[in-house]
């Protein structure tokens, strides 16, 4: 199940689960509701963009890739995409002036901890330029 209508994945993997006939491809879908009382019975798949919901049986479920990220508390503040995601430029600024994000939380293809490591440096590095031109501007 994914919830766009494209995999962000490499093509060989994405072409490697295609050949597996155990797996099969629902897109564009969540699951929106568990059933099961000691163990998982079945889950209610909703299609994002008609909303229907279906019911499938399973025993088990392996989630690999999709959250909600924490940045409800943000709405309002900084802009956000429509999954949640805090919506940045390159150097890792957000919407409002001297306000930076890095992680798993902004708008990104790969979500790694080398890869957050990474927008953490770069927003280090330009909120820290911002601060020097912010200083500037105020000594003169």
């Amino acid at each position: 199940m994914h919830q766009f209508d494209h995999f962000q994945a490499f093509e060989h993997a994405i072409e490697e689960a295609r050949q597996n006939p155990k797996i099969s491809f629902v897109m564009e879908s969540t699951i929106s509701r568990f059933y099961g009382e000691e163990s998982l019975q079945s889950v209610d798949i909703k299609n994002i963009k008609t909303g229907e919901v279906t019911n499938f049986k399973t025993d088990g479920t392996f989630i690999f890739i999709g959250y909600v990220p924490n940045t409800e508390f943000l709405k309002g503040k900084v802009e956000l995409n429509q999954w949640g995601e805090i919506v940045v430029k390159n150097d890792m600024s957000t919407s409002v002036e001297g306000v930076y994000a890095a992680g798993d939380s902004i708008t990104k293809k790969f979500r790694q901890v080398t890869t957050a490591v990474g927008d953490g440096t770069i927003a280090a590095l330009a909120s820290s330029a911002y601060l020097n031109e912010l200083k500037k501007k105020m000594n003169n």
